[in-house]
């Protein structure tokens, strides 16, 4: 089981719908580079963005040469809040200004740049990026690999023992604005008649073949479900606003469309990832799964966050005491916004059985000094040293807050590759996987580093289980 590698979050749908094909073919397989407008304003975008990738991260061919064999696809219909802007800035600059910018940024073709602002059909949008997964199963171009998107637990353990050359595809959502919600005109509809279309949509979804396994409900801007956490920095925040319903709790309609999510009586249960919640949110999340599970021993609910960092507070609700800006995460060892998880979200995770997927962004794990600070040591070796040791005081800190052996059973994988952000140096797609691998394992060998929270686990053991065991042990429990 701990030959091949398996990542619980990342978009390589999303990049191949949203991305211009190479040599018109598009596809899950070939990688791809962003479109680039070569002005002086494009120039500047693609610089100041340098951080975020300008190829494909989690494109097919890069997942084979990592030996990713089990990939969580987060399917995302973009928000339109991402090209509809503030007024100031749409005051300032034209809408060629902001286009040339959102494409050499992001890697968001023209095509579909200009679609996204004449139209925002979020469930469409889902649809169509489903077909597009489930139209090309199968063969790579080459001929030599495939991908299957499985239906169940029995039918991956299946195919992974029979099928060496084959990426398992599990279907994810991110965004529970897919189901219509969010939009400029559901604002005015009714809340029954929004219930109806909302019902309507989930029951559809419930009746793909490949139903999604797991979604977040929040994202970055409001969905009229539940609030959502602050995400926007820099240029982006300047010029997309985030900020209704940001830090709020769920609506009448949000605990109806979670507990239509997590029925079993309308179709497959589809689980609950809190990224992206609001921390009103998720206390309350946490607070129904806890009652849920208490009632159903026989039928627990995992929570899920599927790709995190810690913020380094050990209370949800301390986490929101400061102002989420530039300020709270200038000087400080973890990225500090409310975002992130505490100590006390991991312990509610761990409570659950539940899963916690530990991401790639740089820009998401630690103080913007510090990551400055390593940014700038020129010894690759110890540069690259400085990054894996940022990745374990995330990992340990997850496991510290739950101080029991058994916190390394549900920490894993989710990289967000191809969600647009800032990925480590040296680790910049699927097929740095099996190097960052070695390179964790060569570091706790080499410094004993936080030795007391290994609970007497050898570092291949430790990063074993990260990189594969707890999230096939999660599957095998849930995928059913």
């Amino acid at each position: 089981m701990s030959d091949f590698f398996v990542d619980i979050h990342c978009h390589p749908t999303m990049r191949a719908m949203n991305t211009t094909p190479l040599a018109g073919r598009r596809n899950h397989w070939d990688a791809t580079k962003n479109d680039f407008t070569d002005t002086s304003l494009g120039r500047w975008a693609w610089k100041s963005s340098e951080a975020i990738s300008k190829h494909s991260q989690s494109n097919f061919y890069s997942c084979i040469e990592g030996n990713l064999r089990v990939v969580f696809d987060s399917l995302y219909p973009l928000e339109r809040g991402f090209v509809n802007y503030k007024k100031l800035p749409r005051m300032i600059g034209s809408e060629k200004t902001f286009e040339t910018m959102m494409v050499s940024a992001t890697g968001l073709s023209v095509k579909q740049y200009r679609l996204f602002k004449a139209n925002d059909d979020y469930f469409a949008d889902l649809q169509e990026q489903y077909q597009f997964l489930k139209s090309n199963e199968g063969a790579s171009p080459c001929g030599k690999f495939s991908y299957k998107l499985p239906n169940n637990f029995s039918e991956l353990e299946q195919s992974l023992a029979e099928n060496s050359d084959t990426i398992h595809v599990i279907v994810t959502i991110e965004g529970a604005h897919v189901f219509g919600t969010g939009r400029k005109e559901t604002q005015e509809i009714p809340e029954e008649d929004l219930m109806l279309l909302v019902q309507k949509n989930i029951a559809t979804v419930k009746n793909w073949e490949h139903p999604p396994f797991f979604m977040t409900f929040a994202h970055h801007f409001w969905n009229q479900l539940c609030g959502h956490s602050t995400t926007l920095k820099g240029a982006s925040k300047m010029a997309c606003d985030q900020s209704k319903g940001l830090y709020q709790g769920f609506t009448i309609l949000g605990k109806f469309v979670l507990e239509q999510l997590l029925s079993r009586e309308n179709g497959k249960r589809i689980l609950i990832d809190t990224r992206h919640m609001s921390v009103e949110s998720r206390k309350y999340y946490i607070d129904f799964v806890q009652h849920h599970n208490l009632a159903h021993p026989d039928d627990l609910i995992p929570i899920i966050s599927s790709h995190s960092g810690m913020n380094g507070f050990d209370q949800m609700q301390h986490s929101v005491r400061q102002k989420d800006d530039h300020a709270k995460i200038k000087r400080t060892k973890f990225f500090a916004w409310s975002l992130n998880i505490s100590g006390e979200e991991a312990r509610a995770i761990h409570q659950s059985k539940g899963l916690a997927g530990i991401m790639l962004d740089k820009g998401r794990h630690s103080g913007l000094n510090l990551v400055k600070k390593v940014e700038k040591i020129k010894d690759p070796v110890e540069r690259k040293e400085a990054f894996v040791k940022m990745l374990l005081d995330c990992i340990f800190c997850f496991v510290g807050a739950i101080n029991e052996k058994s916190a390394w059973d549900i920490v894993t994988l989710g990289t967000d590759f191809d969600g647009v952000i800032e990925h480590f140096d040296f680790y910049e797609n699927m097929s740095t996987l099996p190097q960052l691998k070695s390179d964790l394992i060569a570091y706790l060998k080499k410094t004993n580093y936080q030795q007391a929270l290994w609970f007497n686990y050898e570092p291949e053991e430790l990063m074993s289980k990260f990189f594969t065991k707890n999230s096939m042990e999660f599957l095998k429990r849930n995928f059913n």
